[in-house]
């Protein structure tokens, strides 16, 4: 699990923890089960459910139904879809909707443009290596400090 925006704080549950600091996301990834080939819902829930999206307390599963429904807006030449074009096609309230969308800004997987939502770039996978490049840019940023505070202790990696 990859927290992001969560100081101080590591987390441990069954799986391999990380804890980041950073301003801007929050992202959480999640080691799970892969799913059996041949079913795309389960597929794209696979990812959903490895960026922490499925919680016991989402009974509708809420979150996967809206990111199925923008990954298979992604391969559309759509601009991407309305909080209420969203919460009419899948019959649900646009508050949670939006709840959930803002959830998937702050991850980095969705962005808001001119109103409508979409996934961060034209793939799913495209989005995911946008987000590991992040991560990266972040570690490297955190590790050329720690280096500079180990050369300042006289602290030496061998």
């Amino acid at each position: 699990m990859i927290i992001l925006n969560n100081p101080n704080r590591q987390y441990l549950n069954n799986t391999q923890a990380i804890t980041v600091h950073t301003m801007a996301q929050s992202i959480t990834v999640k080691r799970v089960r892969s799913p059996a080939p041949g079913n795309l819902n389960n597929d794209i829930d696979f990812i959903c459910k490895s960026f922490g999206y499925f919680s016991l307390r989402d009974k509708q599963e809420t979150a996967g139904r809206i990111f199925r429904l923008l990954v298979n807006e992604c391969c559309s030449d759509s601009e991407g879809l309305s909080s209420d074009d969203i919460a009419e096609t899948l019959n649900i309230s646009r508050g949670s909707v939006v709840h959930h969308l803002n959830s998937f800004i702050t991850s980095g997987l969705v962005i808001k443009e001119h109103n409508k939502y979409r996934l961060r770039s034209t793939s799913l996978q495209k989005s995911i290596d946008e987000i590991m490049l992040d991560i990266n840019r972040i570690f490297n940023q955190m590790n050329a400090i720690a280096t500079e505070i180990d050369k300042k202790l006289g602290n030496y990696y061998r």
